[in-house]
């Protein structure tokens, strides 16, 4: 009785430990695996699995990597050569959001190049995106369960033996479905600041990824009273916070970098209009929160 009272303590406590300290993945956990898991994600999407549809339209997708790529191009991001970055489009309109798993594995839903307005936004996602990937906030949030699994595994060996233990362990899940992490609101904060300097290196007005957020808050007026999570945006509400905090804190970085006004082909909003146009079309019943503001 006291070995399983014990072998309870130490899984909680393993856990626990695990779950408030992202210094352990910084120093314990290679750069090598977050290029490994998010190498499964990927083939798990390409398979088709938890509900993931890549669309094979090699030339939206080479367009989108284009945008990227220049984010990528920002001295700041140090595992360029670690990291894929490879985007891929997930075919799904009815969900706006995009998410980059660890390793460097860019996935953009369609739903969001669809709500978008222009190109300088769309590169201001993918810089929030690949600002996860860097400072391996997804791993921080596995590494609980990574150690709660492997915990789980050695207190069952020493107190049922290593066989009971092979075969119990497999009843321990590693949650993988990545699209449904919440990063915790400093994770979200830290990735709007790197964002902002890797789009800094780039054509794009640095500030634009705060126009993401003022239509997200003009679409919420109008859905006011609706159940969000069955609405398009409720997948990216329920996994970033949004509130006017952020677009503050982005016009307090457009200051103190002395960056003024935009101007508007900073945003190549007519480009964006046209490659989705012609690579994706339009979605059937598809409504302009505002057409103008950005």
């Amino acid at each position: 009785m006291n070995s399983r009272r014990f072998a309870f303590s130490f899984v909680l406590c393993l856990g626990l430990f695990f779950n408030s300290c992202g210094w352990v993945v910084e120093t314990a956990f290679p750069i090598t695996l977050d290029e490994f898991l998010g190498k499964q994600f990927y083939d798990a999407a390409v398979q088709g699995k938890e509900g993931m549809h890549v669309m094979r339209n090699e030339k939206l997708r080479v367009y989108v990597q284009d945008v990227a790529s220049r984010v990528l191009k920002a001295k700041e991001i140090r595992f360029k050569q670690e990291f894929p970055y490879k985007v891929t489009i997930l075919n799904d309109d009815s969900v706006i959001n995009a998410v980059c798993a660890p390793g460097g594995y860019i996935f953009v839903y369609t739903g969001l190049l669809h709500f978008i307005k222009d190109e300088a936004t769309l590169a201001g996602i993918l810089a929030h995106e690949i600002a996860h990937a860097e400072k391996r906030h997804s791993m921080k949030q596995l590494s609980s369960s990574i150690a709660t699994y492997f915990a789980i595994y050695l207190v069952l060996a020493y107190v049922l033996g290593p066989d009971l233990a092979q075969h119990a362990s497999g009843m321990a899940s590693i949650s993988s479905n990545l699209l449904s992490l919440a990063n915790s609101r400093g994770a979200e904060e830290e990735a709007d600041a790197l964002g902002f300097q890797y789009m800094r290196a780039t054509p794009y007005y640095p500030g634009a990824s705060a126009n993401f957020f003022r239509e997200i808050k003009l679409w919420r007026q109008k859905h006011s009273g609706d159940k969000e999570d069955s609405l398009p945006l409720g997948k990216y509400l329920s996994t970033h916070p949004m509130d006017d905090d952020r677009i503050a804190d982005n016009e307090k970085r457009l200051k103190a970098a002395g960056i003024g006004e935009p101007k508007p082909e900073s945003f190549f909003r007519e480009r964006y209009r046209e490659k989705i146009r012609t690579l994706l079309g339009g979605k059937e019943g598809e409504e302009s929160v505002s057409e103008d503001g950005l």
